[in-house]
């Protein structure tokens, strides 16, 4: 059996006609029906979203392992959507599928044409920040550099951020609808990480850090401190 005949089959089983696959998919009609009758190769993004409208393996769908078709689709441990063997992150929540500790997290941008002006202004406030000690947010951005950066978007800005650089990043932003932002991933392709959902920078949890005592608040416990003995002594 081949690619497209595999297609063909899930798609069936599923319960959908080719224009109603091309429709999920954002394709048209003819192009499935050349995956279908193997003139053109879906590219992988397809692929991997199929597996999960269809609910196959793409062990199956790619090599045609039968014991793949029977078997469940594969889920996300975090929301229990399908997912696919290449995806890199859920598609519903966005966690890492990779199952290692990411090392840091990733920061994109993906503005382009109408959020162009609204971006290059986060550009230059994230410039600002102190964050990036590498191009193209290093402190050495000008408006040209970032007018390039928002008319090569989808791009990736910096990767090897701690929680704390990614909520300071989020926090500067005026248009956070204009950037993405991951757990680290082997996947580097700004093209591919685009189409992903990020993470909500707001829902890491920051360990308030323990700030030492300014001269004031010093000064203000050892007044408090002796009202309370005088008190303590009254009463004596």
């Amino acid at each position: 059996m081949t690619l497209g005949e595999r297609i063909a089959l899930a798609r069936k089983q599923a319960g959908l006609s080719q224009e109603q696959l091309g429709d999920k998919l954002g394709v048209s009609r003819q192009a499935v029906s050349k995956w279908e009758s193997d003139q053109t190769n879906p590219d992988v993004a397809y692929v991997a979203q199929m597996c999960r409208l269809l609910g196959v393996s793409s062990d199956w769908l790619l090599l045609g392992e039968e014991s793949a078709q029977s078997a469940a689709p594969e889920r996300c441990p975090g929301c229990q959507a399908i997912v696919s063997g290449l995806d890199q992150f859920c598609p519903n929540c966005g966690r890492s599928l990779r199952g290692n500790q990411p090392k840091g997290y990733t920061i994109l941008l993906k503005a382009r044409n109408s959020g162009d002006s609204l971006a290059r202004e986060d550009l230059f406030r994230l410039s600002k920040t102190g964050i990036f000690s590498k191009p193209p947010l290093d402190g050495s951005l000008d408006y040209q550099k970032a007018q390039e950066l928002v008319s090569s978007a989808p791009v990736v800005l910096g990767t090897g951020l701690d929680k704390e650089e990614v909520y300071r990043a989020w926090d500067v932003l005026s248009y956070p609808s204009c950037f993405l932002f991951f757990e680290d991933t082997e996947q580097t392709d700004p093209q591919i990480l685009a189409e992903y959902p990020g993470i909500d920078p707001k829902s890491l949890i920051l360990t308030p850090r323990n700030e030492p005592m300014t001269f004031g608040m010093t000064v203000l416990a050892v007044i408090a401190g002796i009202i309370g003995a005088v008190i303590l002594l009254s009463f004596l």
